[in-house]
């Protein structure tokens, strides 16, 4: 670990946090708008050779193979935990070689070269007026996307034991900002069709969704010159033999490395299943209230930007606050706000009266689960390891298995909401974060202080 003063700390964290901002909400800027994208595509692809052709024949032909039949518009909903569940999956394979390649080269050279593949796919968005250019946009992002696992990263170079928790505590406020401006940046710029403008007569292949993806690019080219000037490297590049680097890159995701306690891959197991539900049912929030309310690109940022702003202040204002040693208690509660969340959210499926404040409700509570649990169980990673030296692997692996969570939850839910509609889907999810409550109450670990290897 790169020795660190106070002023080294600060602004190295600084720089991660803004850069890790200008990211997210790059990021974010595409979620409500997946339903009705998803929907121009249906109407506009056509092409009968087409891969998303391919893909709704393949679902008809499922939905008659299981003797099920399911309105068409909710094909969109299974649509979007393909790709949701593919991107994630592609995050699963790389993230364990991006660690390495970090730990090789350095964390400031891997991050840059991970910005330009980001570039790349938000550009192939700007013109994918046909969804295998979308799709392959998608999968060039999914196997480029560094900055969570790389911020993380050198927060972990930079900073002491004591001071760490509440400096990863900022890589959540990043996501809750990010997750309050980046959905109605999204939604407002979408309402802008640059296909009707003289820029369509410059650059071709311009669609309705062409601004959004504009947004996208401004703001990671802004990042990547940012990190450019001002990011330092944090860890120095280490030299290895070839073979050893193609053995560690195999090995890397699912062995453990060092002298860890058992509780390690408890935590991985925990991550693991947590992420499965809450990705899963968290993806599947823009297809009710497209389903169920009919809600428009603006509703959907607001509603978001709401879940975001709550995160926002739980993270900032409660987590942030609390004394090193109670994780474990916030991941607890995160889980009971959860089911809540989940439960209320099942009632919006009903289509009863007042289903706007079930939706409130329900968001409001799954903002405490997204402000308490992922960065509590992160810090509870970082703590259980027994030599400060294996951190980075340690929490390289745990993030990895997060990703497979993420990985496999939205396409699972989805498909769930797809066969048997929204009240079912959010009631078989509630049930399984309360189970998975009681498990987390028997075997996450209380945190320990880590040893240090002189």
């Amino acid at each position: 670990m790169v020795p660190s003063s106070k002023p080294q700390e600060s602004k190295v964290v600084l720089v991660v946090f803004l850069a890790l901002l200008l990211d997210l909400l790059s990021f974010t800027i595409i979620l409500p708008l997946f339903p009705r994208l998803l929907n121009f595509y249906q109407q506009h692809d056509t092409d009968a050779t087409s891969i998303l052709n391919h893909l709704l024949h393949w679902l008809e032909g499922y939905k008659q193979w299981i003797g099920r039949t399911s309105d068409t518009k909710w094909d969109t909903v299974i649509l979007g935990g393909f790709i949701g569940s593919l991107f994630s999956l592609l995050q699963f394979l790389v993230s364990p070689r991006l660690g390495n390649a970090s730990d090789t080269f350095g964390r400031r050279k891997v991050l840059l070269c991970t910005m330009i593949f980001n570039i790349i796919s938000t550009a192939i968005w700007l013109v994918a007026q046909s969804f295998s250019l979308f799709l392959l946009a998608r999968i060039v992002a999914g196997l480029s996307e560094g900055n969570v696992q790389l911020s993380i990263a050198i927060i972990s170079d930079v900073t002491s034991p004591e001071s760490r928790s509440r400096n990863m505590a900022l890589v959540g406020i990043a996501f809750a900002t990010a997750f309050t401006f980046g959905p109605p940046l999204g939604a407002w710029f979408a309402s802008i069709d640059l296909s009707q403008t003289w820029l369509s007569e410059v650059v071709p292949g311009l669609y309705p969704y062409s601004m959004a993806a504009l947004v996208g690019l401004v703001l990671l080219l802004i990042e990547t010159a940012y990190l450019f000037v001002y990011l330092p490297e944090t860890a120095a590049p280490k030299q290895q033999h070839p073979s050893q680097q193609k053995d560690t890159a195999t090995k890397g995701l699912l062995q453990q490395t060092g002298v860890l306690v058992n509780s390690i891959p408890r935590l991985n197991l925990i991550q693991c299943l947590f992420t499965f539900l809450f990705s899963g049912m968290e993806f599947t929030l823009v297809f009710l209230t497209f389903d169920v309310l009919d809600y428009s690109h603006m509703q959907q940022g607001k509603l978001l930007g709401f879940m975001g702003i709550l995160s926002a202040l739980i993270q900032g204002g409660y987590v942030r606050r609390q004394k090193s040693g109670g994780e474990k208690s916030l991941v607890l509660q995160g889980m009971a706000f959860g089911t809540l969340g989940l439960g209320c959210l099942a009632v919006v499926g009903m289509d009863i009266s007042q289903t706007s404040y079930w939706l409130y409700g329900g968001v409001a509570f799954l903002a405490m689960t997204s402000g308490t649990v992922v960065n509590s169980l992160t810090s509870l990673a970082s703590l259980q390891c027994q030599h400060e030296k294996e951190k980075g692997k340690i929490l390289g692996v745990f993030r990895s298995f997060g990703q497979l969570g993420r990985a496999c939850g939205p396409l699972s839910a989805c498909t769930i909401y797809w066969l048997f509609g929204p009240t079912l889907c959010y009631t078989v999810g509630a049930i399984a974060m309360l189970g998975l409550f009681l498990v987390s109450i028997v075997i996450i670990p209380h945190p320990a202080p880590p040893v240090k290897l002189d």
